[in-house]
């Protein structure tokens, strides 16, 4: 399973992002799972401490999971692979071009957080 990330600069609430990885992995199938981050800084440091902190219970469960930091235009090469997508923003921002290529892969599972 892949799992990719973006937010804005604005977004600062771990709380949130954790509870939203919770949903990404509520339909893992695969034991193999990959989080691909896109940024910016903050959102790269929410991801890194989610795979570090899950890694020791995920792998008690079977599962392997793996962190990258990838930039958009691989992501949109590869957006056919995605299976779960998360966007997180401050309120009223609009969805960044990568939101809206994984809204239209019909494969891809897309969650907008805005808090």
């Amino acid at each position: 399973m892949i799992i990719a990330v973006e937010g804005t600069k604005s977004f600062a609430d771990y709380e949130i992002f954790m509870r939203a990885m919770s949903v990404a992995l509520s339909n893992v199938k695969d034991n193999d799972i990959q989080v691909w981050s896109l940024g910016p800084h903050s959102i790269n440091n929410y991801t890194a401490a989610f795979c570090n902190s899950s890694e020791n219970f995920l792998k008690q469960k079977g599962f392997k999971i793996s962190f990258h930091k990838v930039y958009a235009g691989w992501v949109a090469e590869n957006i056919q692979h995605v299976n779960y997508y998360g966007y997180f923003s401050a309120p009223k921002e609009s969805l960044s071009k990568m939101t809206t290529l994984a809204q239209s892969v019909q494969t891809c599972e897309v969650g907008v957080f805005r808090y």
